[in-house]
């Protein structure tokens, strides 16, 4: 038999519950801070968490660096948010139906994010890869459950043909995240709010690679839509078009150097080359000292990310308010 008492407490905290439940129902998603529950995996897509830098950069006094974890996403990289963009507007416009076939090129990381939702939304997927492709990466599509060609040209441009031949044929879709403005618009949406959010609007710079061009431009043109002041950076190959672009100020040199479509360079203040071996060397920094481990691309994207803290004024160095630096870490591969 249950005492008075012991009835009168789980009677308030049943009262509690429900109050909260009320609450809940009239304030709605706003007040939850985790959903525990989804509907399907790609919900899983985004929202990933920013890791805050312990010991990297620690010699910076009145600047904290923060990795906005990507490599958390379902296939480990932030290509699964270019993909899931470019379904849904694809699918809104009426350009991929169902029964309709997805066709890509190459074996990097989108092709692995755009099979695996082509997987989970029942769209089959074939891949063209270049010659001399590594058998790793062909049985890791095929896993996802692509069908991969490997194909005699190592050319991009008729790679592209063969696949624009391939989905005509097929009468398929053919992802193009390069010219798809699908892609900075998910980032605008989601990738430079959820970092907006996390540090309260304490946002000093963020820095990536470049990729496609697709995730600066989105991230930061919501950044500096939210406050001009903040900085925004690439760190990449000395060989990239990206960096060529980013080292003249020569109007005719600029104008043939071709870059992505979803590229803004408009945003970029920063652009800082860096080689493999700097990116190897933090890369594995980033393991030793703080037990992360990520691919060499966020290595590189780290090493930028210290160069610029070194040109940080004075009069912005604060450690109760210190200087917050964003560093994109994109893949875990």
């Amino acid at each position: 038999m249950i005492d008075p008492i012991s009835k009168g407490i789980d009677d308030l905290g049943n009262s509690l519950l429900q109050a909260l439940n009320n609450v809940q129902g009239i304030f709605g998603k706003e007040l939850s801070v985790a959903k525990p529950i989804h509907d399907n995996i790609l919900q899983l897509i985004g929202n990933t968490p920013l890791i805050r830098l312990n010991r990297i950069g620690s010699e910076y006094t009145g600047v904290q660096f923060y990795l906005k974890a990507e490599f958390l996403n379902p296939t480990g990289s932030a290509k699964d948010r270019t993909a899931i963009a470019m379904y849904l507007d694809a699918e809104r416009r009426g350009k991929l139906k169902k029964g309709m076939s997805v066709v890509l090129v190459g074996a990097g990381s989108s092709s692995v994010s755009f099979t695996w939702i082509g997987k989970v939304k029942g769209y089959p997927v074939f891949c063209l890869v270049p010659l001399h492709t590594p058998p790793e990466r062909i049985q890791l599509l095929r896993s996802y459950g692509a069908e991969v060609t490997v194909t005699n040209e190592s050319d991009l441009g008729r790679l592209s043909e063969l696949a624009e031949e391939k989905a005509k044929k097929l009468g398929g879709w053919i992802p193009d995240e390069a010219s798809n403005p699908a892609n900075p618009n998910f980032h605008f949406k989601t990738t430079g709010p959820e970092i907006w959010r996390d540090l309260q609007g304490k946002v000093g710079a963020v820095i990536s690679a470049p990729g496609s061009g697709g995730a600066i431009t989105g991230i930061g043109r919501f950044l500096k839509s939210q406050d001009r002041r903040v900085k925004v950076i690439i760190a990449g190959k000395q060989n990239s078009p990206f960096m060529e672009y980013g080292k003249t100020d020569n109007p005719k040199e600029r104008e043939r150097i071709q870059l992505p479509a979803v590229y803004d360079p408009k945003l970029i203040d920063h652009y800082f080359h860096v080689t493999k071996d700097e990116a190897l060397h933090l890369q594995a920094d980033l393991y030793e000292k703080e037990g992360i481990f990520a691919g060499l691309t966020t290595g590189t994207v780290i090493t930028g990310a210290l160069r610029f803290s070194e040109s940080i004024p004075e009069s912005e160095r604060n450690e109760r308010n210190p200087f917050n630096i964003v560093i994109l870490s994109p893949d875990r591969d």
